[in-house]
Protein backbone atom coordinates (compact mmCIF):
# COMPACT_ATOMS: atom_id res chain seq x y z
CA UNK A 1 0.00 0.00 0.00
CA UNK A 2 2.92 2.44 0.83
CA UNK A 3 4.34 1.71 -2.55
CA UNK A 4 1.21 2.42 -4.30
CA UNK A 5 0.58 5.97 -2.54
CA UNK A 6 4.83 6.77 -2.84
CA UNK A 7 4.03 5.83 -6.86
CA UNK A 8 0.45 8.31 -7.12
CA UNK A 9 2.98 11.04 -5.43
CA UNK A 10 5.58 10.69 -7.70
CA UNK A 11 3.37 10.80 -10.78
CA UNK A 12 1.27 14.07 -8.93
CA UNK A 13 4.41 15.46 -8.69
CA UNK A 14 5.22 14.78 -11.97
CA UNK A 15 1.78 16.17 -13.39
CA UNK A 16 2.12 19.18 -11.47
CA UNK A 17 5.75 19.98 -13.05
CA UNK A 18 4.86 18.85 -16.25
CA UNK A 19 1.25 20.97 -16.63
CA UNK A 20 2.32 23.73 -14.78
CA UNK A 21 5.49 24.60 -13.16
CA UNK A 22 8.35 23.51 -16.42
CA UNK A 23 5.88 25.49 -19.07
CA UNK A 24 6.28 28.68 -17.47
CA UNK A 25 9.99 28.54 -17.90
CA UNK A 26 11.89 30.56 -20.76
CA UNK A 27 12.74 27.20 -22.55
CA UNK A 28 8.70 26.31 -21.75
CA UNK A 29 8.81 25.57 -25.56
CA UNK A 30 10.03 21.72 -24.81
CA UNK A 31 8.48 20.35 -21.75
CA UNK A 32 9.68 16.65 -20.48
CA UNK A 33 7.09 14.00 -20.50
CA UNK A 34 7.53 13.13 -17.01
CA UNK A 35 4.62 11.00 -17.40
CA UNK A 36 5.53 8.60 -19.97
CA UNK A 37 8.68 8.09 -17.83
CA UNK A 38 6.68 7.05 -14.99
CA UNK A 39 4.64 5.34 -17.30
CA UNK A 40 7.82 3.25 -18.63
CA UNK A 41 8.68 2.74 -15.24
CA UNK A 42 5.51 0.96 -14.67
CA UNK A 43 5.90 -1.37 -17.91
CA UNK A 44 9.51 -2.27 -16.78
CA UNK A 45 8.51 -3.16 -13.04
CA UNK A 46 4.60 -3.57 -12.58
CA UNK A 47 3.65 -6.14 -14.73
CA UNK A 48 0.16 -6.79 -13.22
CA UNK A 49 -3.59 -5.73 -13.92
CA UNK A 50 -2.85 -3.00 -11.56
CA UNK A 51 -0.25 -1.40 -13.38
CA UNK A 52 -2.08 -1.06 -16.24
CA UNK A 53 -4.39 0.39 -14.91
CA UNK A 54 -2.15 2.82 -13.38
CA UNK A 55 -0.95 3.90 -16.60
CA UNK A 56 -4.36 4.05 -17.82
CA UNK A 57 -5.09 6.39 -14.59
CA UNK A 58 -1.78 8.76 -15.61
CA UNK A 59 -2.70 9.09 -18.96
CA UNK A 60 -6.28 10.28 -17.81
CA UNK A 61 -5.18 12.50 -15.50
CA UNK A 62 -2.42 13.94 -18.26
CA UNK A 63 -6.03 14.63 -20.17
CA UNK A 64 -7.55 16.19 -17.58
CA UNK A 65 -5.07 18.26 -16.53
CA UNK A 66 -3.49 19.71 -19.92
CA UNK A 67 -6.78 20.71 -21.37
CA UNK A 68 -6.59 17.70 -24.27
CA UNK A 69 -9.28 15.67 -25.32
CA UNK A 70 -10.15 13.29 -22.96
CA UNK A 71 -8.66 9.80 -23.65
CA UNK A 72 -5.95 10.72 -26.49
CA UNK A 73 -3.16 10.59 -23.70
CA UNK A 74 -4.77 7.69 -21.80
CA UNK A 75 -5.20 5.32 -24.84
CA UNK A 76 -1.54 6.36 -26.10
CA UNK A 77 -0.57 5.62 -22.55
CA UNK A 78 -1.81 2.12 -22.29
CA UNK A 79 -0.61 1.08 -25.55
CA UNK A 80 3.01 2.65 -24.43
CA UNK A 81 2.54 0.51 -21.18
CA UNK A 82 1.51 -2.69 -23.25
CA UNK A 83 4.46 -1.91 -26.01
CA UNK A 84 7.36 -1.90 -22.91
CA UNK A 85 5.67 -4.44 -21.25
CA UNK A 86 6.04 -6.53 -24.13
CA UNK A 87 9.15 -5.44 -24.75
CA UNK A 88 10.76 -6.14 -20.95
CA UNK A 89 9.36 -9.52 -21.70
CA UNK A 90 11.49 -10.44 -24.83
CA UNK A 91 14.76 -7.84 -24.16
CA UNK A 92 17.02 -7.73 -20.87
CA UNK A 93 16.34 -4.13 -20.62
CA UNK A 94 18.10 -3.40 -17.09
CA UNK A 95 21.04 -1.05 -17.65
CA UNK A 96 20.51 3.12 -17.73
CA UNK A 97 21.60 3.13 -21.91
CA UNK A 98 18.40 0.76 -22.25
CA UNK A 99 16.01 2.62 -20.44
CA UNK A 100 17.00 6.01 -22.24
CA UNK A 101 16.47 4.74 -25.36
CA UNK A 102 13.31 2.77 -24.69
CA UNK A 103 11.97 6.27 -22.89
CA UNK A 104 12.74 7.71 -26.36
CA UNK A 105 11.01 5.28 -28.03
CA UNK A 106 8.18 5.08 -25.94
CA UNK A 107 7.89 9.28 -26.61
CA UNK A 108 8.04 8.52 -30.51
CA UNK A 109 5.35 5.65 -30.48
CA UNK A 110 2.86 7.91 -28.25
CA UNK A 111 2.92 10.88 -30.15
CA UNK A 112 2.43 8.66 -33.63
CA UNK A 113 -0.07 7.29 -31.79
CA UNK A 114 -1.71 10.63 -30.40
CA UNK A 115 -1.02 12.31 -34.28
CA UNK A 116 -2.90 9.14 -35.83
CA UNK A 117 -5.72 9.47 -33.59
CA UNK A 118 -6.32 12.97 -34.12
CA UNK A 119 -6.11 12.76 -37.69
CA UNK A 120 -9.20 10.09 -37.69
CA UNK A 121 -11.13 13.20 -36.65
CA UNK A 122 -9.38 16.87 -37.76
CA UNK A 123 -7.34 17.80 -40.24
CA UNK A 124 -3.13 17.42 -40.05
CA UNK A 125 -2.32 20.52 -42.05
CA UNK A 126 0.52 21.86 -40.44
CA UNK A 127 0.57 19.73 -37.56
CA UNK A 128 3.09 17.46 -38.99
CA UNK A 129 5.54 20.17 -39.14
CA UNK A 130 4.91 21.46 -35.94
CA UNK A 131 5.12 17.63 -34.64
CA UNK A 132 8.45 17.14 -36.45
CA UNK A 133 10.05 20.74 -34.80
CA UNK A 134 9.43 19.86 -31.62
CA UNK A 135 9.03 15.60 -30.82
CA UNK A 136 12.80 15.08 -31.41
CA UNK A 137 13.51 17.70 -28.78
CA UNK A 138 10.70 16.87 -26.15
CA UNK A 139 11.77 13.02 -26.61
CA UNK A 140 15.31 13.27 -26.20
CA UNK A 141 14.50 15.66 -22.71
CA UNK A 142 12.34 12.76 -21.41
CA UNK A 143 14.92 10.66 -21.86
CA UNK A 144 17.56 12.35 -20.37
CA UNK A 145 15.35 13.08 -17.14
CA UNK A 146 14.38 9.59 -17.02
CA UNK A 147 17.74 8.33 -14.91
CA UNK A 148 16.93 10.10 -11.91
CA UNK A 149 13.40 9.68 -12.22
CA UNK A 150 13.63 6.00 -12.50
CA UNK A 151 16.39 6.19 -9.28
CA UNK A 152 13.52 8.01 -7.68
CA UNK A 153 10.94 5.32 -8.24
CA UNK A 154 13.20 2.73 -8.07
CA UNK A 155 13.48 3.56 -4.22
CA UNK A 156 9.77 3.26 -3.85
CA UNK A 157 9.90 -0.25 -5.25
CA UNK A 158 11.69 -1.83 -2.20
CA UNK A 159 8.26 -0.69 0.01
CA UNK A 160 5.79 -3.04 -2.04
CA UNK A 161 8.07 -6.09 -1.26
CA UNK A 162 7.94 -4.80 2.29
CA UNK A 163 4.09 -4.68 2.00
Amino acid sequence: MRAATGLALVALAALLLQTAVLSLLPAGLFVPDLMLVVCVYLGLHAHSPAGALAAFAIGYAEDAFSGTVLGLNAFAMSLVFLLVYLTSRQLWVDNTLSKVVLVFTAYLLKTLAMVLLIGLFLSLEGLWRTIARYVWWEAALAAILSPPLFALLSRIRPLAEAD
